[in-house]
């Protein structure tokens, strides 16, 4: 049988293997000194501070945080570049943000997929970016309206008490597509589901 792996390929893997197998070593070596009292505590913190300064363990950790937070925003900012987008009203505070949040009511996380705005009653809206209304909904909370920007590009805006535009029409940048009630939703999807807007407000 031909082996499909080069030898430094072989080392490589093996290596990989050793550090992985000391890595979980010393994870569960230290999880049970530190539990096992002061005395072992007293003689393992000297060395988990000593591998963390001196082999870099700390840097190294604290760049992959960086690293992992730079992808994380670059994933949250919608399809068009930050600066293309636009608030669409003035606004007095975010009540709810993006992400879980717990309900009182119902006593659980729910997921909610954009920001909820405090904003003075009767405020104008404006849309994020210039697009195309392809739809206008009523419900409980008032009247909705979502902007398709371009094939990758959508825009909620809900609470609105009246709207000013109509399905199917192009809407400028600049243009009013309603007035507010007290409060403003706002949410920004692409292909992959809901993005978070809260960088617009940032």
């Amino acid at each position: 049988m031909i082996n499909k792996y080069s030898r430094g390929e072989i080392k490589m893997l093996k290596s990989f293997k050793l550090r992985l197998l000391l890595v979980i070593f010393i994870v569960a070596f230290v999880g049970l000194a530190l539990q096992s009292g002061n005395t072992s505590r007293s003689l393992v913190e000297p060395v988990i501070k000593y591998v963390l300064t001196d082999y870099g363990v700390e840097k190294n950790i604290v760049n992959w945080i960086d690293n992992w937070r730079q992808i994380k925003s670059e994933i949250s900012v919608p399809a068009e570049s930050r600066s293309t987008l636009q608030i669409p009203c003035e606004y007095i505070s975010i009540e709810k943000g993006y992400g879980w949040q717990w309900e009182t009511n119902d006593k659980k996380q729910v997921f909610i997929p954009g920001v909820y705005l405090g904003v003075k009653d009767n405020t104008l809206v404006k849309p994020v970016l210039a697009g195309q209304v392809v739809e206008l909904s009523n419900n409980e909370k008032g009247r909705t309206l979502l902007i398709k920007h371009n094939e990758n590009l959508f825009s909620l805006y809900g609470g609105l008490k009246e709207i000013l535009v109509e399905e199917g029409s192009q809407v400028e940048a600049n243009q009013i597509l309603g007035k507010t009630g007290e409060n403003l939703y706002l949410e920004i999807r692409n292909r992959e589901g809901p993005q978070n807007p809260q960088q617009l407000f940032e």
